[in-house]
């Protein structure tokens, strides 16, 4: 008997285990309600060892990233950690290729960030100053600050600086323009960072869904 005769049953198995698998639909039930929908999802990822890769690294990130308050709670450096190593982790299983600098790696995972959630990070993410001018950052400026705080909470250097607001808060001011949540971070290139201070309106309960459906995008150009 062939090898992948003995193997084949081992691997159908598998297959209908991930297609059934509760975690798996519980990270895809925000962007598909219709368990049959993900079900056929899964299924279609499952075809290529790369998609279905990408499928359960991202899912496994995003898992690890909300359990963080489990760990350390009023922590959003620590669950931004898991975020953005999604991202990059995304990225190398997509391209094939892991010498790719990690900030390249993001920056490619966030091209599939669809037009409206950019707008909700534009708007999420501005800078406390008083000039309207220099308020709006630039999205690859967001990222270079989410890199940042990731590579500093990673290190050890500042994993309780950085702070997102409360999604229960947000809810109770639910019509208030000008609510954000003060905090700071770092921005620059290497030998050229400085401290700034962030006026943020995005919750992590946002940045996480926003960062699935990034996911899920960058698993679809796969297909």
């Amino acid at each position: 008997m062939a090898t992948s005769s003995i193997w084949k049953p081992v691997e159908d198995a598998t297959r209908q285990a991930l297609v059934e698998d509760t975690e798996l639909h519980q990270f895809l039930t925000p962007l598909l309600a219709d368990k049959e929908e993900r079900k056929k999802f899964i299924k279609k990822c499952l075809r290529k060892l790369k998609t279905r890769r990408m499928l359960l690294r991202a899912q496994w990130y995003l898992d690890i990233a909300d359990d963080q308050e489990l760990v350390r709670q009023n922590r959003p450096a620590l669950k931004i950690i898991f975020l953005i190593a999604l991202a990059e982790a995304v990225t190398k299983m997509k391209t094939g290729r892991n010498a790719i600098g990690s900030f390249d790696a993001i920056k490619r995972f966030f091209a599939f960030t669809s037009e409206q959630d950019k707008e909700k990070i534009l708007l999420g993410f501005t800078r406390t100053l008083l000039s309207p001018k220099h308020h709006s950052l630039r999205f690859s400026s967001i990222l270079r600050i989410l890199y940042e705080i990731r590579n500093q909470a990673v290190h050890g250097e500042d994993y309780y600086s950085f702070s997102l607001p409360n999604e229960a808060d947000k809810i109770k001011r639910a019509g208030y323009t000008d609510w954000g949540f003060i905090t700071s971070s770092s921005l620059g290139k290497k030998g050229k960072k400085r401290r700034i201070s962030l006026d943020i309106s995005l919750t992590y309960e946002e940045l996480r869904d926003i960062v699935r459906r990034t996911a899920i995008a960058n698993i679809q150009d796969s297909f």
